[in-house]
């Protein structure tokens, strides 16, 4: 029988299955928290760090993400103050000039409120959110993808840099790699990376409740949870 905890998000007493994570109970509950790296059916990591909040304590508060936090009894999180949006818009703005030829990262970006990038632009290939990584089983259930490096060497490839001849190519890495997803206007050339920005208008909206899921269509474009990758319906509603 499953157990249920209540917990507070943004003023909101929700009832969440014991063991969910919060980004889950928000998401639920049509709170909206952007977020890149999360795959419903994979292990979490934190890796894009777009979902954090707030984890308020005895009056304190800390900074964590909201897809490893699990729910607990009496718990209260906050996921849409100032300095949460500042964080969360800093993250974003980073990501995309980490790498804006995705249509999914300069659409989480614009969610996110980024409306200008100060960071220059790199035009990689790769985000580290993890995604191949948690999605590739291999034969025998041995990973042939993992994360290698440390710092800025950090990058994902086959360990030892070879081949590895556990892949089944199943293609579920391409599949969720945000970088598969191309910019409206086309690839970008290198040296002439730029902010999209051409969904800039339907911002509006969204910034007059910042806080709620409003079905946008950036949802869709940066793989949000509540979306179908195949058919743009509802992912478990």
């Amino acid at each position: 029988m499953t157990q249920y905890v209540s917990v507070n998000i943004d003023g909101m007493i929700l009832q969440a299955p014991k063991g969910t994570s919060v980004l889950d109970a928000a998401l639920d509950a049509g709170i909206c928290i952007p977020h890149l790296c999360r795959v419903p059916y994979l292990s979490d990591i934190g890796a894009c760090r777009l979902c954090i909040v707030e984890h308020v304590v005895n009056g304190r508060s800390k900074i964590t993400t909201s897809c490893t936090l699990l729910v607990k009894e009496g718990m209260v999180i906050v996921s849409n103050t100032e300095k949460i949006r500042n964080l969360r818009r800093n993250i974003a703005e980073l990501i995309v000039s980490e790498a804006p030829n995705s249509r999914a990262v300069q659409d989480v970006a614009m969610r996110c409120g980024v409306k200008e990038v100060r960071y220059p632009f790199r035009n990689n290939n790769c985000i580290l959110c993890g995604r191949c990584i948690r999605a590739c089983t291999g034969h025998l259930g041995i990973k042939p993808l993992a994360f290698v490096g440390r710092g800025k060497e950090r990058r994902v490839e086959a360990p030892f840099d070879l081949r590895s001849e556990l892949c089944n190519e199943c293609g579920r890495c391409i599949d969720l790699c945000p970088m598969t997803v191309v910019p409206c206007d086309g690839p970008m050339k290198k040296g002439e990376e730029y902010l999209c920005s051409n969904c800039i208008s339907k911002m509006a909206f969204m910034e007059e409740t910042p806080g709620l899921c409003v079905w946008c269509d950036f949802g869709e474009g940066f793989q949000c949870q509540r979306y179908d990758l195949g058919n743009g319906t509802t992912a478990g509603h």
